[in-house]
């Protein structure tokens, strides 16, 4: 089915960023220097109610993350949010948002890992958001920083990547959906579960087994979801294990579950959990539930937005 494709305006000097925490806990000063980006950006940094709380391992109880979180969603003169952390916590929260006011006053909505849950919600209802940075670790990664000022100020770059034995040639348009597969994996069965239909599918983690990944996208499978796709682009997965080797490699596995499908697949984009175990690589923006065209020639992949 063809969603409708509701974008937030582009960021401006002056405009207000809400930063909220549905996750894990944070300190002030664990999030100090991705604030001060924000504010050399020339934006306006206005802290969710329950950042700093401590509820347990999150940022405050249930209740205290949905009204304060719905709060900065309300808020006509929050131009954008930007979530503090990952961890675990959204799929408790995000159910009982109201989404609701993004329809006629949409908003950009940052973040990634556990964040995959309220990407999903928000490209499925047609509300485009960011797979970027978080406030925690934004420090430091020049290129990712970059990346995410471009995606909201209105330009999102292109990504480039060359090609591998594992990279299959074609090109294919559709939404670009997706995130952090353990969420996506969290939410089958659920009224949340991902819509691929027709989309372009990135996927990324980070420490996982051999053995989880696989199982995870045998799920995918196995629910017809990979049947459905356009195309595949696969990001980093930070810390992978093999069993020392007994094990396939993570894009063996890949081609194993797509079989014959012909589809293009883009994989070693630099986009997921790598700066923040290891700062090698940069975590590149993605604008989720946008079109996009993926193809994959000769010796480099790209995805551009349409």
């Amino acid at each position: 089915m063809e969603r409708e494709d509701i974008r937030p305006g582009a960021l401006k000097a002056g405009d207000t960023v809400g930063v909220f925490g549905i996750a894990d806990h944070v300190d002030r000063e664990e999030i100090a220097s991705g604030v001060e980006i924000l504010e050399s950006w020339g934006l306006k940094v206005r802290f969710a109610r329950n950042l700093f709380r401590r509820n347990g391992r999150y940022d405050g109880t249930p209740g205290e993350r949905i009204s304060a979180t719905q709060e900065l969603i309300d808020d006509p003169s929050v131009r954008a949010m930007i979530a503090t952390r990952g961890g675990y916590g959204a799929a408790q929260v995000v159910p009982f948002l109201d989404l609701s006011p993004l329809r006629s006053n949409p908003k950009w909505i940052v973040g990634f890992s556990d964040v995959t849950v309220l990407h999903i919600v928000l490209n499925n209802n047609g509300l485009e958001s960011i797979h970027g940075h978080m406030l925690r670790h934004i420090g430091g990664d020049g290129e990712g920083i970059s990346s995410l000022r471009e995606a909201l100020s209105g330009s999102p770059r292109e990504l480039v990547a060359a090609t591998d034995s594992y990279c299959r040639k074609g090109m294919a348009e559709g939404r670009l959906v997706g995130g952090n597969l353990s969420l996506i994996y969290s939410l089958q069965g659920t009224p949340y579960e991902l819509d691929t239909d027709g989309a372009i599918l990135f996927l990324e983690d980070v420490d996982e087994a051999a053995y989880s990944v696989d199982r995870m996208l045998q799920n995918l499978l196995l629910s017809g979801k990979l049947d459905r796709i356009a195309g595949l682009v696969v990001g980093q997965f930070t810390n992978y294990t093999d069993a020392g080797g007994i094990d396939p490699s993570l894009m063996e596995i890949v081609r194993s579950k797509l079989g014959d499908r012909d589809i293009p697949v883009m994989d070693n984009v630099s986009a997921g959990h790598e700066w923040d175990a290891h700062k090698s690589a940069p975590n590149l923006s993605l604008c989720l539930g946008r079109r996009v065209r993926l193809e994959v020639a000769g010796d480099k992949a790209s995805l551009r937005y349409l």
